[in-house]
């Protein structure tokens, strides 16, 4: 059988171009013939350098890229954490104006926030970081499964925030605000990566490109003197960078090379610094309160945890502090939300500047505070109480508008004592914490189980009961 015409004639012009080639190639297997092994080896180790140098950058691109996205998501889930109670007040009280302030300042505050806003059950804008937007009914795909996602939802997308054109990449991190029991509304928080994959990514890409091309001329050069030392720091590399997508982000390779091996070694430790503070402040970033900066319930509790069984071991002493704001609802009905969210920051500066730099401080929940006070007896925490307790007291809240807010809080102390579980610790503190309520508030009373099991009332600013 004939072959067709057109492949005969790509055949022919297929061994034209062998023959042409053919003293070249003759050329380069000679030389190959009469290259030793330890020579061979040194250019197969060379174009494994260049292998796993791609390799290292293109994982710094998606291990970048992904920091970028997680600390995104944690900031929108730490943003609608601090926006919940606020939100939830408002959809009681049906006073969308001041929830509307609220999400413009967020927005305008944080050049990464693009937008907040709140929809209710059928897609209706109630709330908007842009009031123009405020009555809109979004109808889209996106909106409609997060309006039915029973819990948060994460939409990376790109849009045309501004109009104009231009594409922008968000991270848009929706949040089911509940009410009375059931879904009231849902939380809109938009974050802009833009800016931060364009900051990294293309950076990233080109070291890749300017770095690879010139690294293999130059790995070729002096493979021939390294190749006996090449196995073992290509082999610390591999395994270094198997720990890094691992997340063990504390791995350090040798810098003891003067030579290309010793640059990406440097590159590679560098990379895992950043890597390992980027991870941190993430993880910083979940276990904070969005609003005053000090430790979230989620983190307190599980130090707690860890404290008490601290606690267990060596029986050094250890007292808890919990505390709020007297009629705080009154002070944010009449000054307003943003007032009491800047009155909840004047209470966490003065608790900070009053307790010892080893303490450890959370917001609690709206207005209530909680510190742990390592190797402090409940008499040492009661002073401490009461010395807070009269630092705010002493310290009225000025607003911008020149108005003095006076503040006071109420201080309940609890010593952990055997078997030292941490609900009872907890609850005695509260029990305190209202018994100072109760007694008529801007004092501390310090738990002891035979008073409040006799139902005995505090009648004095501070109570000690010992």
């Amino acid at each position: 059988m004939k072959k067709p015409a057109a492949i005969k004639s790509i055949s022919q012009y297929g061994q034209q171009i062998m023959d042409w080639n053919r003293p070249y190639i003759e050329g380069v297997l000679r030389f190959w013939d009469v290259l030793s092994i330890s020579a061979k080896l040194s250019v197969l180790l060379a174009s494994m350098v260049l292998v796993m140098t791609s390799f290292f950058y293109g994982f710094a691109v998606y291990q970048n890229t992904r920091e970028i996205k997680i600390s995104a998501i944690h900031k929108g889930e730490a943003v609608a954490e601090a926006l919940k109670d606020e939100v939830a007040y408002v959809l009681l009280a049906g006073n969308f104006q001041s929830l509307n302030y609220s999400f413009r300042r967020l927005a305008s505050s944080r050049h990464d926030i693009a937008y907040v806003y709140l929809l209710d059950t059928k897609g209706q804008v109630l709330s908007h970081s842009d009031v123009e937007n405020v009555g809109r009914m979004l109808s889209d795909p996106a909106t409609q499964e997060s309006l039915s996602a029973p819990m948060t939802r994460v939409l990376f997308s790109r849009v045309d925030l501004d109009g104009d054109g231009h594409l922008s990449d968000l991270c848009d991190v929706s949040v089911p605000i509940i009410a009375r029991g059931k879904r009231a509304a849902t939380l809109h928080i938009g974050l802009s990566l833009t800016q931060y994959l364009a900051a990294n990514a293309p950076r990233i890409r080109a070291k890749i490109a300017w770095f690879v091309i010139p690294f293999s001329f130059l790995a070729i050069l002096i493979a021939i003197k390294l190749s006996r030392s090449f196995n073992r720091p290509l082999q610390e590399l591999a395994r270094a960078a198997a720990e890094v997508s691992k997340g063990n982000y504390g791995v350090q390779l040798p810098l003891d090379r003067r030579d290309e091996l010793g640059e990406v070694a440097q590159a590679f430790n560098k990379m895992a610094v950043n890597l390992k503070e980027n991870f941190a402040k993430v993880s910083d970033m979940a276990n904070r309160d969005g609003l005053t900066g000090l430790y979230n319930a989620r983190f307190f509790q599980e130090a707690l945890a860890r404290e008490l069984e601290r606690v267990k071991r060596t029986t050094r002493p250890f007292s808890l502090l919990l505390f709020d704001g007297d009629r705080f609802k009154r002070i944010n009905d009449t000054y307003g939300h943003p007032a009491g969210d800047q009155i909840l920051q004047h209470l966490s500066r003065v608790a900070r500047s009053v307790l010892r730099g080893y303490d450890v401080l959370a917001r609690y929940g709206g207005e209530e505070f909680i510190a742990m006070l390592p190797d402090a007896t409940g008499s040492q925490a009661l002073l401490l109480g009461e010395r807070l307790r009269k630092m705010i007291e002493q310290r009225p809240f000025m607003t911008e508008d020149g108005d003095t807010i006076r503040v006071t809080v109420s201080v309940g102390v609890a010593q952990a004592r055997a078997p030292y579980e941490k609900k009872d610790l907890i609850s005695q503190s509260d029990q305190a914490l209202y018994r100072a309520k109760d007694a008529g508030r801007n004092r501390v009373v310090i738990y002891k189980a035979v008073d409040f099991e006799s139902g005995s009332k505090a009648s004095t600013p501070t109570q000690t009961l010992l």
